[in-house]
């Protein structure tokens, strides 16, 4: 795999010397003719070779011919100057060796500002362009230059690029990372062209632990701690129906927060991927902890230092709003059909667009338009329960059948889609296949690791948090007893 890696780097190493060939003698635009006249060179001399070895004649002759012009080849990472001050006597100038070193340099020192963008599903990188703060007047130039190093068309979903700008927003170069460990990028050099090249480099995984007291409120309080308001997000969600923090947390009360996030090289953390891995709460006397495993059907999800999963409350009103409840669960009389007619949800009425979020941890089994009920969505959460959406005005980009979401997570938007008479959600809460009232309190139970589960919980716990046996016993954890000694044998 090695051999191959290098072959396929040198290849994208000649395919930048090209570029930069064609460039100085302004030969871009014709770069398919220069190269088809090239190839026609060189099969019309490997013919003429081929008849000249096949006649017999002169054999020394042309091992003398193959010398000459094998020293004669350039080497693809030197350029000839001739100096006129010099004389006649050509100069040999290496091409400089290129690194994103440079760039991040710049950023750490403020004088250029980093963005990142992760392509999502359908996306290219045209569209990265486009939404991007770059110039448009740049953007055939880069479409043109980082085209010789990789096919725009294949980049997957997922591909994370890299944009460099100064403090006046204008380019200074772009990476976007193929592998783990290879980037290929564009620098803009002070002439105003723009020079592609390779990059070896890792884009690492590092944890983070902030730690903190509550001065008025956990989310200022975090937020002035140095806490991302992702990870924030987070923590809210991951204790949601568990623990009040607008109620419960006092002045004086401690945090601890440890997250994962991406770091480049240069040691620059790009704000993408950052994820909550152990939360940590005192409040009062009563201490939460936190870990975050992913089990053997995987499923993510927090559990105590036991390797317990708290509970989780279905939520009563899944908008990013405050709702008003336009209808109740029960008999009613229908606003549209005019007669007596069960409503097995309850409608809450938001300005259109609003945002809706998932009710529980779960997987989507529907997905799509369902009669009257317009653009719909169906949940199945643990312990029986389901959840299901109605007359949304659209779904959150990305999602389908089978994709799993989070509670508090953004799933879809208030419409009027189906029959309906203005913008409102219509929810449901099932249990076992029965309608349940939306507004009544519903508890999905915990869950308990057991076995080889419990043994890697333990061991993911003790790697993520030095103080884990402690979060588990208390301050005087058990000392293991001491295996007795072999007897030895006289």
């Amino acid at each position: 795999m090695k051999i191959l890696q290098k072959i396929k780097k040198a290849a994208k190493q000649s395919k930048v010397f090209r570029y930069r060939t064609y460039k100085k003698i302004n030969g871009v635009g014709h770069r398919a003719l220069t190269d088809r006249i090239f190839f026609a060179t060189m099969f019309s001399l490997l013919f003429v070779g081929a008849l000249i070895l096949f006649s017999n004649e002169e054999d020394k002759e042309i091992v003398n011919v193959a010398q000459t012009t094998e020293q004669e080849t350039p080497q693809p990472t030197e350029q000839e100057v001739v100096h006129s001050d010099l004389g006649d006597d050509p100069v040999i100038e290496e091409i400089p060796e290129l690194s994103l070193a440079d760039l991040e340099k710049k950023v750490i020192s403020k004088e250029a500002v980093l963005s990142t963008y992760v392509l999502k599903s359908g996306e290219t990188f045209s569209t990265f362009l486009t939404k991007s703060t770059i110039d448009q007047a740049e953007h055939p130039k880069i479409l043109e230059t980082i085209s010789t190093l990789v096919n725009l068309n294949t980049l997957p979903q997922g591909t994370i690029i890299l944009s460099f700008v100064d403090n006046n927003k204008n380019f200074l170069g772009l990476a976007i990372q193929l592998a783990s460990d290879e980037f290929v990028a564009i620098i803009k050099m002070d002439d105003g062209n723009l020079v592609p090249f390779t990059h070896t480099g890792q884009v690492s995984i590092q944890q983070e632990r902030i730690k903190g007291k509550i001065e008025r409120t956990f989310q200022g309080s975090a937020q002035k701690a140095g806490v991302p308001q992702s990870i924030i997000t987070q923590i809210t969600n991951a204790l949601d129906g568990e623990f009040d923090f607008r109620s419960n947390m006092r002045k004086g009360d401690t945090f601890d927060i440890i997250y994962t996030k991406k770091v480049t090289p240069s040691g620059i953390e790009l704000d993408i991927d950052k994820e909550l891995v152990f939360i940590g709460l005192q409040n009062g006397k009563k201490k939460i902890y936190r870990y975050l495993y992913k089990n053997s059907k995987g499923v993510a999800g927090y559990y105590n230092p036991l390797g317990q999963r708290g509970e989780q409350t279905v939520a009563q009103r899944p908008v990013k709003a405050i709702p008003r409840l336009s209808s109740p669960y029960g008999w009613r009389r229908h606003p549209v059909l005019m007669y007596r007619l069960f409503h097995s949800g309850a409608d809450l009425a938001c300005p259109t667009g609003t945002p809706i979020y998932a009710g529980a941890d779960g997987v989507i089994t529907q997905i799509g338009r369902k009669g009257a009920y317009g653009k719909y969505i169906r949940i199945k959460h643990a312990g029986g329960f389901e959840t299901a959406y109605g007359h949304m005005n659209g779904f959150r980009k990305g999602l389908k059948r089978g994709s799993r979401v989070k509670r508090g997570e953004v799933i879809a938007y208030v419409g009027a889609t189906g029959r309906a008479t203005g913008p409102h959600l219509h929810y449901e809460v099932w249990k076992n296949g029965k309608t349940q009232n939306p507004l009544h309190k519903h508890v999905i139970a915990g869950y308990q690791l057991t076995g080889f589960e419990m043994e890697q919980f333990k061991l993911m716990a003790e790697s993520i948090h030095p103080d884990y046996l402690e979060h588990r016993f208390g301050k005087n954890p058990p000392i293991p007893p001491k295996k007795p000694h072999e007897k030895t044998k006289n």
